[in-house]
């Protein structure tokens, strides 16, 4: 067709039958093109899932590996039961997280032991600290430490504290 349409490109005929193949062509090679991109989707889909599948497995074993199955009572005799398990570790945590009870004579040798300070030097003490105090303070810190609740490192504190010192 494209033959003939090259020995007569006047033709309005020829002209509107190759123009309508060609889009079906053009329609046909689209059409292959999306077959195409979904195999390689649903492709990469199963590949993946195998993975998934694979790493599912592990986690699955991993996880009943951390899974506690036995408790040491206080006299070392082992626990399986769930409800006692709980309640040996209730006791555990709680005993350990309550406060201890204070010593007072231990108070008073550490009381003792401490040195007495002068009114002079208390309140030179409770004066507010000085810039350069602060800086040399900055200066000893160990780096990539964060000195307090507010997660701000020391290397924030160095680079702002001038400018937070003025505040």
């Amino acid at each position: 067709m494209e033959r003939r349409l090259a020995a007569s490109p006047e033709d309005p005929f020829l002209c509107g039958a190759c123009r309508e193949k060609r889009e079906e062509l053009r329609a046909l090679e689209d059409h292959r093109a999306r077959g195409a991109f979904v195999r390689s989707r649903i492709r990469l889909l199963r590949e993946m899932d195998r993975d998934s599948h694979f790493f599912y497995a592990l986690e699955k074993t991993r996880g009943a590996k951390k899974h506690v199955t036995c408790l040491l009572a206080e006299d070392g005799t082992p626990l399986t039961d769930p409800v006692e398990m709980c309640g040996r570790a209730h006791d555990f945590y709680t005993s350990l997280f309550s406060p201890d009870p204070t010593n007072p004579g231990a108070c008073r040798v550490l009381w003792q032991e401490l040195p007495t300070v002068s009114v002079g030097d208390r309140d030179r003490l409770e004066l507010p600290l000085t810039l350069a105090e602060f800086s040399e303070a900055l200066r000893r810190m160990p780096t990539n430490k964060s000195p307090g609740m507010d997660g701000l490192t020391v290397e924030f504190y160095r680079a702002f504290g001038t400018s937070l010192a003025q505040t």
